[in-house]
């Protein structure tokens, strides 16, 4: 049994993450081997990047192919029984983290497993408190949580699936910008009834984006959520393990709750931007942004 740990990277520094990989996997004799696929990061990053083409597999990309088109190019890649993918800014928190792995594969030969993200315990500063907040209170659920609703818990950062797995699901490429291929891949993975098991083997998030640069991305995330389910044909089923989405049908058509974002908006945004990262006023401002984008859209 062989794995592949399968890093994307895009404007990121990653010499920390691949070197405390690199010492973990050179103790599994020969059970694991890293590559690293480069998608077109400016020169700056990729030539403090591209040392580690001395030890791992490092292939920088001609253009910029997009989150979910990068991961499924891993499979060109590799010959390993499975796939480890973790996100470019994330960190190793355990020295047992590959065996950890490597004892549950040949243990259990899952199809899919989760080993989930964890964010710091202390409190960042305030340009970075809102991304923290939510990632440590709503994305960073407990292995005990996560176990209960295993098939609706589903991430990119630190999954495992196996080679036959992913060349029967893999991410849907027409989704190119920031946000929610992974809940359209779990999606898939629940359609094509594969069970998507939990583990307890958490890499943290080492690079909090600015409150700024979270709402940007959380607005963009959410034109990619409107698409997932307009690609899904708008079923139910993703309907369900969405929450955003259920309180959208009920709520896009209210006139009040429109009027009342438009009201709002620029001094909710402002409030969440400059670092008071309340849980219910992000919520309002994405479920007034996704009925705001639709109507917009048309």
């Amino acid at each position: 049994m062989t794995l592949t740990v399968c890093i994307p990277v895009y404007n990121q520094d990653i010499t920390g993450l691949v070197y405390s990989l690199i010492k973990q996997t050179k103790l599994t004799n020969g059970f694991a081997n890293i590559v690293v696929l480069d998608d077109h990061s400016e020169t700056a990053f990729h030539q403090k990047n591209s040392v580690l083409s001395k030890e791992v597999t490092y292939i920088r990309l001609d253009s910029n192919i997009g989150r979910s088109k990068i991961r499924n190019k891993f499979l060109e890649y590799t010959d390993a029984d499975y796939l480890l993918f973790i996100d470019c800014d994330s960190s190793i928190i355990d020295d047992s983290y590959i065996p950890c792995y490597q004892q549950y594969l040949e243990q259990h030969h899952p199809s899919v497993v989760v080993g989930s993200s964890v964010y710091q315990n202390e409190p960042p500063a305030r340009l970075y408190s809102l991304r923290w907040t939510y990632g440590s209170k709503v994305e960073s659920e407990s292995y005990e949580k996560r176990r209960r609703k295993s098939n609706t818990t589903f991430k990119t950062n630190n999954f495992i699936i196996s080679k036959e797995c992913f060349h029967k699901v893999s991410f849907n490429e027409e989704l190119r910008g920031y946000g929610h291929e992974d809940t359209l891949f779990g999606y898939e993975l629940n359609k094509n009834n594969i069970e998507i098991k939990q583990l307890n083997n958490p890499v943290l998030n080492g690079e909090l984006d600015t409150n700024e640069e979270f709402l940007l991305k959380t607005e963009e995330g959410l034109s990619n959520l409107l698409k997932a389910w307009r690609i899904t044909s708008f079923d139910s089923q993703l309907l369900e393990n969405v929450k955003i989405l259920k309180y959208y049908t009920k709520y896009k058509d209210s006139i009040f709750l429109k009027g009342l974002y438009l009201l709002i908006r620029r001094p909710s945004r402002y409030l969440l931007s400059a670092g008071w990262s309340s849980i219910v006023l992000f919520n309002f401002y994405k479920l007034g942004y996704l009925i705001q984008l639709n109507s917009t859209k048309g």
